[in-house]
């Protein structure tokens, strides 16, 4: 049986191991605080692609700020093959220009249209192509303590493969389309009808006139007659 020292001996080991574990339990919440603070604070940039919201077959690009803080400075740069982006009729640069967006506060986005559905598919008037190749994009910028980030995402077409009517023209481009070839029609049969014209309109009345003295005998003016 333990006497009263003893008892006392004890009671300071168990006092020291709960202040050293409070100490410890204290650290961990300071740090974890400061990592709460810091994602509060930390921007985090990504990109995506979404259908138009007008449904009129086109495909935007989207590059929006998912994280909490601001983002500043942001620059953007696409990795893809050009020819591949050329031959899909991509519509926007591959890069920012040259100066990089001023800010992008948390949970706003900047939309711009990145191409057509079918086109991006690889149905581009007779010729077939496969779809637009997988590409990334990368995003540099800073938070609002000066810190830098950069965030990389990889963007696949194919993501919207088999969705209803992201492969096929909108019915808008189908009647641009077939006017268009009207347009070529008619101007085929008036070029043809103005050469049709030209050939049997060839039919002209002309006088010949003839200069005579008062003193001369009058004579009846002479007239050629028609062609």
């Amino acid at each position: 049986m333990m006497d009263a020292g003893q008892w006392v001996a004890l009671a300071t080991v168990v006092s020291a191991c709960a202040t050293a574990a409070i100490a410890i339990l204290t650290i961990f919440l300071v740090i974890e605080n400061r990592k709460l603070r810091q994602a509060g604070k930390e921007p985090q940039v990504i990109a995506y692609l979404a259908p138009h919201p007008d449904g009129n077959g086109a495909i935007n690009i989207v590059f929006e700020n998912v994280g909490l803080g601001l983002a500043k400075n942001v620059a953007f740069s696409i990795e893809c093959d050009e020819a591949d982006f050329e031959a899909h009729h991509v519509l926007i640069q591959t890069h920012n220009g040259k100066a990089p967006i001023n800010a992008l506060p948390a949970g706003e986005k900047i939309v711009a249209i990145f191409g057509v559905g079918f086109e991006l598919f690889g149905n581009l008037h007779n010729n077939k192509l496969e779809p637009l190749k997988p590409f990334s994009v990368r995003f540099d910028f800073t938070d609002l303590d000066g810190r830098k980030g950069s965030t990389t995402t990889t963007i696949d077409i194919r993501q919207f493969d088999g969705l209803l009517g992201m492969m096929n023209k909108p019915a808008l481009r189908e009647i641009q389309d077939t006017l268009k070839s009207m347009d070529q029609r008619f101007d085929v049969l008036a070029a043809a009808s103005k050469k049709f014209v030209e050939f049997v309109d060839v039919t002209s009345v002309s006088h010949q006139v003839r200069q005579v003295r008062k003193s001369d005998r009058p004579k009846s003016a002479t007239r050629r007659s028609p062609k």
